[in-house]
């Protein structure tokens, strides 16, 4: 099946788009430096997306696209249901992917989220997402219920790690990242620490 122009003209600014927004941050992401980015005029972005808004929700669904084929990837890569355990949370912090710059993107989009609907509703879809694949692969070590909210504890560890990574002055490297979400899940399916 051939891509549309449109399509590959939307994914081209959405890249754009997150790279200025990691660089300048929400308020800093301008129509100009996108189309500057992405070598294309100002028209053409404006042909594409019906604002500043629009083109950054578009920005945070292609990376978010790009992260759900990592964690798909990941995790069908094996049938050992802990190692697609550990699989997933090391598709959560892709090495080329976790650094100050990304982890303060996410921050902005989920500060946003508080004011916009559409930030919102991507941030609802992501954490539901986060919190079901985790669910799903915990059904081998814990009865449904406990496999939800082990599940929800592991996504909010997640989410402070990000955050913390955003925030802190040295930020957080992707090792203790990993180390931390291992150790939790360890706990959760009473099994020894990695």
């Amino acid at each position: 099946m051939k891509t549309s122009i449109e399509t590959i003209r939307r994914r081209e600014l959405s890249e754009a788009a997150f790279e200025v927004m990691k660089e300048h941050g929400l308020p800093g992401t301008t129509v100009a430096r996108v189309a500057e980015r992405a070598g294309m005029s100002q028209g053409l972005v404006h042909h594409y997306f019906k604002g500043k808004s629009d083109m950054l929700e578009g920005a945070i669904w292609q990376v978010t696209k790009t992260f759900r084929q990592r964690i798909v990837d990941a995790v069908c890569s094996t049938d050992d249901p802990e190692i697609r355990l550990h699989a997933l949370i090391e598709a959560l912090y892709p090495a080329d992917h976790f650094d100050v710059p990304m982890a303060q993107a996410w921050l902005s989009s989920c500060g946003e989220a508080a004011f916009n609907e559409a930030y919102a509703r991507l941030q609802r879809v992501m954490f539901n997402r986060m919190q079901s694949n985790f669910a799903y692969h915990l059904r081998d070590f814990l009865e449904p219920e406990a496999a939800r909210r082990a599940a929800r504890m592991l996504c909010m560890q997640s989410h402070g790690i990000w955050l913390r990574c955003a925030i802190d002055r040295d930020g957080i490297s992707r090792d203790d990242a990993l180390r931390q979400m291992k150790e939790l899940l360890a706990t959760l399916i009473g099994r020894p620490a990695p």
